[in-house]
């Protein structure tokens, strides 16, 4: 589904992201809550658009200014238990995470409260810069991205790719998804996404389970699915075997 080679962005729960969006109130909180989630999991990155009144808002067409801070979570794995943050020019940050090399792609995951407006318009804003700087550095047949939706369930994903290709509008992918019923949080607030992708034509690629699959896993496990289905979710079963067996995995 998507190239190996592509630089690809995952938008998800921001519990599950070590790369960390955050649309929090203060100073106090950004640090904060970078410290209590460098515990959990791990070193990472912060980002915070909460900072307006010291960062410039980002012209589309000025990649001199920016609308967020960023800083490097350094972890203590000592018994204090005391992480710190390295602040990262937010520039240098979205070149760095807009390189691939060789046919090794990348991956850029993207933390978020689903509903808050701030972290989806940072969300674009993110896809909008790294699209940037790949178009800007020329990267040839190696200037492949995709965006992954958790917010999607798979069976949709001719849906995204027509609305990509616009054959459909935004209220038709609405209906198409069934976003209020698989999803819920407002859809109005992820249009940045979605249109920042469609104008720059950027694949967007569903991720999540479908509904009805994950009612059979919960009521009997991976043995409820058919081997087709299987195979849908887990084409490399080693290589899942092998991801699996893995201590972070298992917490």
């Amino acid at each position: 589904m998507v190239s190996l080679n592509a630089c690809f962005i995952t938008l998800l729960t921001i519990a599950e992201s070590c790369t960390l969006v955050s649309a929090l109130s203060t100073r106090r909180d950004v640090l904060g809550s970078a410290l209590r989630s460098a515990t959990a999991a791990g070193s990472g990155v912060l980002v915070s658009s909460s900072l307006s009144s010291l960062v410039p808002i980002a012209n589309a067409d000025d990649d001199t200014t920016t609308a967020f801070s960023s800083y490097r979570i350094n972890p203590d794995a000592s018994s204090k238990l005391d992480p710190t943050l390295t602040p990262i020019d937010p520039n240098k940050l979205t070149q760095i995470l807009s390189k691939t090399s060789g046919n090794h792609g990348g991956a850029v995951w993207l933390g978020e409260h689903h509903n808050s407006v701030k972290d989806h318009k940072l969300q674009a804003q993110f896809i909008q810069k790294i699209h940037q700087h790949r178009k800007q550095q020329q990267f040839g047949s190696n200037n492949k991205m995709a965006v992954g939706l958790e917010m999607v369930q798979v069976q949709f994903q001719q849906v995204l790719d027509a609305y990509i290709s616009k054959q459909i509008s935004d209220d038709e992918l609405k209906e198409q998804v069934q976003w209020e019923k698989r999803w819920s949080w407002s859809f109005e607030g992820y249009l940045p996404i979605f249109q920042t992708c469609r104008q720059l034509n950027i694949p967007l690629i569903a991720l999540n389970v479908d509904s009805e699959d994950l009612g059979l896993v919960e009521a009997n496990g991976l043995p409820g699915l058919s081997r087709d289905k299987l195979q849908k979710y887990v084409p490399d079963p080693n290589g899942f075997a092998q991801f699996a067996r893995n201590r972070y995995y298992k917490t």
